[in-house]
């Protein structure tokens, strides 16, 4: 399971046929995996040289890679909602709250956000950019 994690899971399912979920998932871990490993004896080896890592605004990267895996499902009102509510929540409580706490009652909301679907269903199909290539031929 080293490769069942957020970004193979999150690159499987925005895939259209088996065959590319299978390649996007398996493709994913790996490349993170020897990637995760690679950087991992990098930093040990070189690490000091850097001095403090937070100088470089590295501590913002696991959250802007997490909005990166999450964007692509926000295509309809409700996900979008979901990811509304929760942001909100998370900004308000992390602050006056101990740590850990805020994490547990924003995903408390965002299943009860999302279990009751507050804004109807949408089944409308997602909205192509203006931009995006033709997709003639594809299925």
């Amino acid at each position: 399971a080293p490769f069942t994690i957020d970004e193979s899971t999150a690159v499987s399912l925005a895939r259209e046929t088996p065959r590319a979920r299978t390649i996007g998932f398996w493709v994913t871990g790996i490349g993170i995996y020897v990637g995760w490993n690679l950087s991992t004896l990098a930093g040990a080896l070189l690490g000091d040289v850097l001095g403090d890592p937070r100088a470089y605004g590295l501590d913002a990267a696991a959250a802007a890679a997490f909005l990166a895996l999450l964007w692509p499902r926000l295509r309809h009102r409700q996900p979008i909602a979901v990811g509304i509510a929760a942001a909100v929540v998370a900004t308000l409580l992390t602050p006056v709250l101990m740590p850990g706490i805020p994490v547990l009652l924003t995903a408390v909301v965002a299943v009860v956000v999302g279990w009751f679907n507050l804004l109807g269903r949408d089944d409308r199909p997602p909205r192509e950019p203006a931009d995006a290539p033709e997709r003639e031929g594809l299925p």
